[in-house]
Formats: C-alpha cells, sequence, structure tokens
C-alpha cells in the first residue's frame, strides 16, 4: 500500500476524509461561484473546522474576569470587604455564553 500503514481503517479514514473535503468544496463552489480558489479553499477548510465536533468557543478566564469585574466595582469603604469567588464566577459566565438561543 502507498500509505505505508496497511490497514484498512486507516485507508477508510482517509477516504471519509476526502469525500468531506469534497462536499465542503462542492458547497462553496455552488455558493461562492465567483469566488477564488484560494478564497473557495479558505472557507471549504472554515466549514471543515467547524463540522469535526471541536468545541471552539471562547473562554473568559478568572483573571480576565476579575479585570472585567474590579474596573467596574466602585467601594465605598476604604479597606472594602468585598470578597469575590473568581473560579465560581468564571464557570457562571461561561455556562451563560454556552447556552442555545
Amino acid at each position: 500500500m502507498a500509505n505505508g500503514r496497511g490497514d484498512r481503517k486507516y485507508e477508510s479514514i482517509c477516504k471519509a476524509a476526502a469525500f468531506r473535503a469534497e462536499i465542503a468544496l462542492r458547497t462553496v463552489q455552488a455558493l461562492l461561484p465567483d469566488a477564488t480558489p484560494r478564497q473557495m479553499k479558505r472557507i471549504a477548510n472554515k466549514i471543515l473546522q467547524w463540522t469535526d465536533g471541536k468545541d471552539r468557543t471562547p473562554k473568559i478566564t478568572p483573571a480576565a474576569l476579575q479585570e472585567i469585574v474590579m474596573t467596574n466595582c466602585q467601594c465605598l469603604a476604604r479597606e472594602c470587604p468585598a470578597l469575590f469567588f473568581w473560579e465560581p464566577m468564571t464557570r457562571t459566565v461561561n455556562a451563560y455564553f454556552e447556552e442555545e438561543d
């Protein structure tokens, strides 16, 4: 075999990947017939990325949340006793943005 692996599972994965790439490229050609080949390839790659099942939703970090909250927080006391739990707040904010509309 040309791939050097010899197992049928690898071969079927390669065929499935080529089939998915062809479908994505034909979709772009149908939707954007005036696009350049470079644009078509770039958009087809994005389609393949969106459909690979990986979670690419942006996540906020505890440090970023702290920066957002603290720059918008005001306390009248000189020694403010405010207590913030950054980890649970971060999970809550991320969960909010993951919800489907």
